[in-house]
């Protein structure tokens, strides 16, 4: 029978004196007892298949936390007295061979002494006659008298067998079965719980089995997350354990945020420079103001920034007309400055070719 408490086995346990079959030797404070797995009863150095009668009792002592620990002098004095308790309510029914204390657990949580709960396994022979209902009565008779025990009531199987609650659903029955649950599994040296992670907890899958606390944990894998039940990679930006890790989604904001800053700074430099190019330069701008060209030429005319050199025919120029602007003694000649210098000779296009012309 396996226990729920620590403890710390010594020299009370060599040289086996529980035998060197199945029995196994607990040592308690200053002595020892022997216990056989669940359903068994100890006796005469073996183990043998009982019937089981599993029920809790309510103590009327106050006990501390060490009352837990099996090598304890408290542990010792509540094994003793609830083993010579059974015995005593049991001595006129047929069959009874021993008390086993699965678990002892406090009533109530937050003080320094507490009343305790006993869970034990009441075993009887086999072939024993006896039913739950004579059990109870004969403990209820036995409470009455008692100094020690001040409450029973039968328990399930299940409470006795101890199934791992974590890992397990306990399956009632006088001999109980403890089956995974949907995310574990058992392995080879599994009774009571489920050890390992379900067969679909597997790198196909994008999953790993990971152990927390000594529970199984199916997890997903690095840049995983869980999403009904399924592994899904990681959305852009996150990565690592559960996709916590957004270090990648802020080096991507700081990134576009960068791009975006030094593009605008690249068009606003090319708006700026084409600018520059289209403006015109005041020097020349003052050159060819439109003051100083002939209000009765064209607009469509393009305006240059030095005086055109004209040739023309005899024909196209009858009666000698001045080409040179400086010249022009028309109307318009009030808007040209008056020439300053005198031209030896100048050009006309005739139809054989040029002319020289006389001085003024």
């Amino acid at each position: 029978m396996s226990l729920s408490f620590i403890f710390v086995s010594g020299d009370l346990c060599n040289p086996d004196p529980c035998g060197k079959k199945l029995a196994k030797c607990v040592a308690l404070y200053s002595t020892f007892t022997c216990l056989c797995q669940y359903g068994f009863y100890y006796s005469n150095k073996d183990c043998h298949k009982g019937k089981i009668y599993p029920g809790v009792i309510k103590l009327k002592g106050f006990y501390s936390d060490s009352v837990q620990t099996v090598n304890s002098t408290q542990y010792e004095e509540v094994f003793q007295n609830t083993t010579m308790f059974f015995k005593d309510a049991f001595k006129h029914l047929a069959g009874f061979e021993q008390t086993v204390i699965v678990e002892i657990q406090p009533v109530k949580e937050g003080r320094a002494s507490l009343p305790v709960g006993v869970t034990v396994a009441n075993l009887f022979m086999e072939n024993s006659t006896v039913n739950t209902n004579e059990v109870s009565s004969a403990v209820s008779d036995a409470i009455k008298t008692s100094a020690y025990v001040s409450q029973y009531r039968a328990t399930t199987y299940c409470a006795a067998f101890k199934c791992d609650v974590q890992t397990t659903d306990c399956v009632e029955s006088m001999f109980p079965k403890c089956v995974c649950k949907s995310s574990f599994s058992k392995t080879e040296w599994d009774d009571r719980s489920c050890s390992d992670c379900s067969k679909d907890c597997s790198a196909e899958e994008n999953k790993y089995c990971a152990k927390e606390k000594g529970t199984p944990t199916c997890k997903c894998m690095p840049n995983f997350e869980k999403k009904n039940d399924k592994c899904v990679p990681c959305p852009v930006g996150y990565s690592g354990e559960n996709c916590k890790n957004n270090s990648e989604l802020i080096l991507i904001i700081v990134g576009t945020v960068f791009g975006a800053i030094i593009l605008s700074l690249v068009i606003a430099v090319s708006i700026v420079s084409v600018r520059a190019q289209r403006k015109q330069d005041p020097e020349k701008k003052r050159l060819i103001k439109s003051g100083n060209s002939n209000p009765n030429t064209s607009d469509d005319r393009q305006t240059t920034m030095f005086p055109r050199v004209q040739t023309t025919s005899g024909h196209g120029n009858p009666g000698y007309q001045p080409n040179n602007p400086y010249e022009m003694r028309s109307a318009n000649r009030r808007h040209f400055p008056e020439r300053d210098y005198e031209d030896l000779y100048e050009a006309s296009r005739e139809s054989e070719g040029f002319r020289m012309q006389n001085r003024y």
